[in-house]
């Protein structure tokens, strides 16, 4: 047997907080077609069911077209189990609302649920109670659990009691919650697992996204990580310190993301000392980024090298400028990007800040 574990899909996110308006509604609209596309990856290879760990949704209220579309694509798989459980982020409203549920989806409440395939068996629970768990030794035991560990058991926490899933007979945990694929040996039997999400929606979420693909053969079970997202986001640093002019900074920057597929989604991070009469063109950086990549993000936090003893015996109004700005009751941030502003208004340049 073959299973799919997957988590944290975030159907109907508005994937405005990066993007404008109309990529958000592309991507918006590409994290749901990845999820089409898991599907018929686990059909094309010969999947008996995919383990949904919760946040299949973004938010409570989901929309007729994404909904209506979700059980659509259920129900056009019927060689396909749909192992559904709701995660903090899942609409309440979701089962509920459907006229009628795909034969071929299981779902999840508060109390432990089990589904028995041969020896396979699946439970789960939206609030599991790790005391009141009963499994049989001799079954191949999967547990779908979507939170993060604790012991308060308070669902509105996400809370799973790790500790106590010691020693009760399970072979996988397929949790949801946490956005990167990560492992855990829970007991000599059992390892805990979170999928990750199928595609990155912001600079948080960087790195490789996909599913976990589990095989049970001969009683026992592996799994390995399978990319599937259709743009990465990365989350590049770039040490600008000293650059020379506004062509070196711009080299320095496409230099670090080199090799970055044109088709994802970069942020890059300025960090380092520049002199205090550095320029800086920020928008024209930010437009050789914009040319190059699917979206890109620009963001400066480089800081001010200034040296007062370099200005002490300055006579000039840059000299004074410098001196009084230094001395003020303002904190280094403040005085940083008033000297920068500063400097710039005296060569005549347009300020910014």
């Amino acid at each position: 047997m073959k299973l799919i574990h997957c988590a944290d899909l975030h159907l109907d996110s508005p994937m405005e907080s990066n993007l404008p308006p109309e990529k958000a509604r592309e991507r918006k609209n590409e994290i749901l077609s990845t999820f089409a596309k898991l599907v018929r990856v686990a059909e094309d290879g010969g999947v008996g069911g995919i383990l949904i760990a919760g946040d299949l949704f973004d938010r409570d209220h989901v929309t007729k077209k994404t909904s209506g579309y979700v059980l659509d694509l259920i129900r056009s798989h019927p060689s396909l189990r749909f192992f559904y459980l709701a995660g903090n982020h899942d609409s309440s409203n979701f089962l509920r609302e459907a006229e009628d549920l795909p034969e071929n989806l299981y779902t999840f409440d508060n109390a432990w649920r089990s589904y028995a395939f041969g020896d396979v068996v699946i439970t789960g629970s939206e609030h599991p109670d790790a005391d009141s768990l009963r499994l049989k030794e001799g079954d191949l035991n999967i547990l779908l659990l979507h939170g993060q560990e604790g012991s308060s058991g308070d669902r509105k926490e996400n809370r799973i009691p790790f500790a106590k899933l010691k020693n009760k007979h399970i072979d996988y945990i397929a949790l949801g919650h946490l956005h990167d694929y990560r492992t855990a040996q829970i007991d000599s039997r059992c390892t805990a697992c979170y999928s990750g999400c199928l595609e990155g929606r912001g600079f948080d979420e960087c790195g490789e996204k996909g599913y976990v693909l589990l095989e049970i053969a001969n009683g026992k079970l592996t799994h390995r990580f399978v990319p599937l997202a259709r743009r990465r986001l990365h989350a590049i640093c770039c040490d600008v310190t000293d650059f020379s002019s506004q062509l070196d900074l711009e080299e320095r920057v496409l230099r670090s993301v080199e090799g970055i597929p044109s088709a994802d989604l970069v942020k890059v991070i300025l960090r380092g000392q520049c002199p205090a009469e550095s320029q800086k063109d920020l928008p024209h950086l930010q437009q050789v980024l914009a040319e190059r990549f699917y979206f890109a993000k620009l963001t400066d936090e480089t800081r001010l090298l200034i040296r007062p003893e370099d200005y002490r015996n300055d006579i000039s109004l840059k000299g004074e400028f410098v001196r009084r700005v230094l001395a003020s009751n303002l904190n280094e941030t403040e005085k940083e990007r008033i000297i920068a502003c500063g400097f710039r208004a005296l060569s005549g340049e347009e300020i910014g800040i």
